[in-house]
């Protein structure tokens, strides 16, 4: 077969980037060596295998047939490789792809980034914000190397394994100025407008799981997908948004808001690493695993 596992490689990430330009950067190869390389897959497989659109490298249906079986194979050939090749941080390049809530991302990624820099300059991270059922599957298809998960709030099968990463407590934040005391009642609460950030797909959120049994509901003004758009939205408004401690410190440090405590009763936010059990004994993924850790003050 005249095909080696660098140009199969490069089916798969392309289908991933939708770009040549960030494949070849992710593969370490310069674009003239990727268009090479598609060149010769084109030309194996007598197909374009991806066409240039304006929503970028579309895979053509040979493409879409071959990838599948295509991404198994190398997946299965990594962790073969893995198992017999130490992981060394300290020189290995390699890109890990993490599913995560909004949390994640606001709150450790800056302080991952701060510790790869000096302990492992060539690791590079990749954050997929996706709904829970894509991250679980792209996971077990070796897609998604782990994701960071909310506890309680989602079913998940029995051959993943789940470290619990944090706890926190959810606090409001509101405009500096705002007339809302620094302790909310829970009719202060119930009769202030909310900017909400669904935590998963469904839906489903701990605070207002907790307000149905209280036979009680909350005003939602307004849904944004990102603590710093919701934060800056109650910097400019007379909402309130119900955040955890740990994104309310640095969202004050930011912008023009401060912190209020929400009534009595109202939940904590539990957040847990999730893990496949086809490749969590990878020496890298516990690795990747012990440095999300470590971006947790010990008392979390």
């Amino acid at each position: 077969m005249d095909i080696d596992i660098s140009q199969l490689r490069l089916l798969v990430v392309l289908e991933r980037e939708r770009s040549l330009s960030r494949a070849a950067k992710t593969l370490h190869l310069s674009q003239s060596a990727a268009s090479h390389v598609l060149a010769k897959l084109r030309t194996r497989f007598d197909d374009p295998l991806f066409v240039k659109t304006k929503l970028g490298m579309e895979p053509t249906p040979t493409a879409l047939a071959l990838i599948p079986d295509v991404r198994k194979g190398l997946s299965a050939l990594d962790l073969a490789f893995n198992k017999v090749k130490p992981f060394n941080p300290r020189t290995e390049a390699k890109t890990f792809y993490i599913g995560a809530v909004d949390y994640f991302e606001f709150y450790a990624l800056p302080k991952l980034a701060s510790r790869l820099q000096e302990e492992a300059p060539n690791i590079r991270i990749a954050i997929d914000i996706l709904p829970e059922n894509l991250r679980m599957d792209r996971v077990e298809e070796g897609r998604l190397d782990l994701f960071l998960g909310v506890d309680n709030l989602q079913s998940v099968p029995r051959y993943y394994h789940r470290q619990h990463w944090l706890t926190d407590q959810y606090v409001g934040i509101v405009r500096k100025g705002h007339s809302l005391p620094e302790q909310l009642s829970l009719h202060a609460f119930l009769a202030t407008p909310h900017i909400h950030l669904p935590l998963v797909n469904s839906g489903a959120d701990p605070i207002d799981q907790w307000l149905i049994e209280q036979h009680q509901s909350r005003q939602i003004s307004m849904i944004v997908q990102s603590y710093a758009i919701g934060g800056m939205v109650a910097a400019k408004s007379d909402s309130l948004m119900c955040v955890p401690a740990n994104i309310a410190k640095e969202l004050t440090a930011m912008l023009p808001v401060r912190t209020v405590l929400l009534p009595k009763g109202v939940p904590e936010l539990s957040l847990s690493i999730f893990s496949h059990q086809l490749y969590d004994s990878q020496e890298s993924i516990q690795w990747l695993i012990e440095k999300i850790q470590q971006c947790v003050p010990p008392s979390q």
